[in-house]
């Protein structure tokens, strides 16, 4: 018998109890309709089993071994098929990030290299840049001044003119030639070098950072910034 209470009155209500020997499963079962039926099978068989329970364990072990090895077949297969598919995006991925001058998702180079293998392989960097833009400033120079005075010289418009649509068609060709020197001989390095030293040290002015500056700096003065940004970063490193 079990007692209610409810406010300050007591009910009784009798609960019948299980009868002897009797299997009560209804509290596990009843939302689940393949255990309740797994239950009312034993329930039936009960007197099968237990006149050979070694034979029906043996089979039992034998179903679920072979259930589970089908089971792990399956899910091998799904699991090898899943695993090429990441293998082929995580190479798509790093075909991308090459086209786009990034740096590989399994690091570069640099990124094996200690603080100051990486410094000094930066400063090394900036002072072969530094070379080549004096250079090319030095050429320049010089080319710019002999158009000048040639055209000084000059003495007639037409001259002049010829001599100075030749001079700026002179501009254009050695800008477009710098920019592809540039790009073939430094571009990737550059980016390469600046993505590892930010991955070490903070930026000391990150509005100043301008990332298009690396894969576009159009003139000497660009280049020039450049080496400037990445010297900094090298010195940084501690």
């Amino acid at each position: 018998m079990v007692q209610v209470w409810t406010g300050h009155a007591c009910r009784a209500r009798v609960t019948p109890w299980p009868a002897k020997n009797q299997i009560t499963l209804a509290p596990y079962y009843q939302r689940y309709a393949p255990v309740r039926e797994l239950a009312e099978y034993m329930q039936r068989e009960w007197a099968t089993i237990a006149m050979a329970p070694f034979t029906i364990i043996l089979v039992a072990v034998l179903v679920s071994g072979l259930a589970y090895a089908a089971s792990r077949w399956r899910h091998g297969a799904i699991i090898d098929l899943l695993r090429e598919r990441l293998a082929a995006k995580d190479q798509q991925l790093g075909e991308y990030r090459e086209r786009l001058l990034l740096v590989p998702a399994q690091g570069s180079a640099y990124a094996k290299q200690s603080h100051a293998e990486l410094q000094s392989e930066a400063l090394r960097f900036v002072t072969s840049l530094r070379e080549w833009l004096t250079l090319h400033r030095t050429q320049d120079s010089q080319r710019q001044h002999q158009q000048w005075v040639a055209m000084t010289h000059a003495t007639d418009e037409a001259q002049k003119k010829q001599l100075w649509d030749a001079h700026t068609g002179d501009l254009i060709a050695s800008s477009m030639a710098l920019n592809n020197e540039y790009d073939a001989k430094f571009k990737v390095k550059a980016i390469v070098l600046r993505d590892e030293l930010l991955t070490r040290v903070k930026h000391p002015d990150p509005a100043a950072q301008a990332h298009h500056m690396y894969e576009h700096p159009t003139n000497l003065i660009g280049m020039n910034m450049v080496a400037d940004d990445l010297e900094r970063l090298a010195h940084l490193l501690r």
